[in-house]
């Protein structure tokens, strides 16, 4: 059997003005995952790479930790459709009005506003609370014409991992790496799994670890779901969600 690998970035830059960028734990986390996968000796047979910075900063270190131990990986193939969806900017352009029209969003707004302390714990519930809106359509009048929505994302992601399946299904005992977003994952397990519920598949978004791996088996038309958002090669206090 062949193995997908779906790899989420390390940690970002949260709050910050480019979240696109590694922060410096990030940073440790990937070099963590490429010393555990170079040291596990994971014979990659293709790479794909998302299009954002956190993507490739993240499959860098991999990159650093093979060459060290003078182990070979092939060269990268940009795939589009491995890019996170567009929710957290319209959460971030569009929050005033999101808290004129949620209570609860406001609340734990005020409340991290009031106590620093909270800023990350509230932060992420907002997060998951309006993720779980956009994508059951109750922010689709703040979405931007440009954007994909929800739905839109997740046909997308369908897509890009039909094409990878079907152009290596027949190959045996092969390795595929992918280094994406989240997002990206959980809405591949909701595509490969066959799951109907929209609010069930944002929801793990919420859950997918940094530099985590999710690991699919396939041979011809058969593919299995062998773990999901692993991250045993990462000390606890390196865990982390953005």
């Amino acid at each position: 059997m062949s193995k997908l690998l779906y790899f989420r970035h390390a940690q970002a830059s949260y709050g910050k003005a480019d979240y696109d960028q590694l922060s410096p734990t990030g940073y440790e986390q990937s070099e963590i995952l490429g010393e555990y996968l170079a040291g596990q000796k994971v014979p990659f047979d293709y790479i794909y790479v998302g299009p954002l910075k956190r993507h490739y900063q993240t499959l860098s270190k991999v990159q650093e930790a093979y060459a060290k131990y003078n182990l070979e990986l092939p060269e990268p193939v940009e795939l589009k459709e491995l890019e996170e969806h567009r929710g957290p900017d319209i959460l971030k352009s569009n929050m005033a009005q999101i808290k004129e029209e949620d209570e609860v969003i406001k609340g734990w707004d005020d409340e991290r506003k009031a106590n620093t302390d909270l800023f990350m714990k509230n932060g992420l519930m907002i997060f998951e609370r309006a993720m779980k809106l956009w994508a059951t359509g109750k922010l689709a009048h703040l979405q931007p014409d440009h954007y994909l929505d929800w739905k839109g994302f997740r046909k997308q992601v369908a897509e890009g991992y039909d094409r990878v399946y079907n152009q290596h299904k027949n190959e045996k005992g092969k390795t595929i790496g992918m280094f994406t977003s989240g997002g990206t994952i959980s809405a591949t397990l909701g595509h490969v799994l066959g799951m109907k519920e929209e609010i069930d598949i944002i929801t793990m978004n919420g859950v997918v670890q940094n530099t985590s791996i999710s690991e699919f088996l396939f041979s011809g038309d058969r593919v299995t779901m062998k773990r999901f958002n692993e991250v045993s090669h990462l000390p606890e206090k390196l865990k982390t969600y953005v």
